[in-house]
């Protein structure tokens, strides 16, 4: 029993560390929201100075906005694949080459990160969609 208190501190920073390593490959997240959905987004990432397309017709509504930062893409990539999933998005699918494609679902929306790379910059997509409730 002593051993298990006196590792306790040790396995806390391990498990702290951890997350914090975790969370600095795109150093933090915020969220943004695209046509009435909250999404997280990377801190690295800043939205584009193009506006957000948003549209909304029969029930049906659909956004999209654009993001630009000096990180990896695969680190964006790996940001979407732990994120969403914690916060309930059902992964759909995905593709790589060169870029990536990921496609995740909840509660009827669908969420489509698009992430490339322009010049030196990393470039993210987040278009959602879905039907209203």
């Amino acid at each position: 029993m002593l051993r298990q208190v006196r590792n306790f501190p040790l396995r806390v920073i391990v498990i702290v560390l951890f997350y914090a390593f975790g969370f600095s490959a795109c150093g933090g997240s915020y969220e943004d929201t695209i046509a009435g959905i909250t999404v997280p987004v990377p801190k690295s990432m800043t939205k584009s100075s193009e506006g957000p397309v948003e549209m909304k017709f029969f029930g049906f509504g659909a956004g999209q906005a654009s993001y630009r930062g000096k990180t990896d893409s695969d680190k964006i990539v790996e940001f979407y694949k732990r994120e969403l999933p914690a916060r309930g998005w059902q992964p759909g699918a995905s593709m790589r080459a060169g870029g990536a494609m990921l496609a995740y679902s909840k509660e009827g929306k669908t969420l489509m990160v698009a992430i490339g790379k322009q010049n030196d910059e990393a470039t993210l997509t987040l278009t959602v969609g879905g039907t209203d409730p």
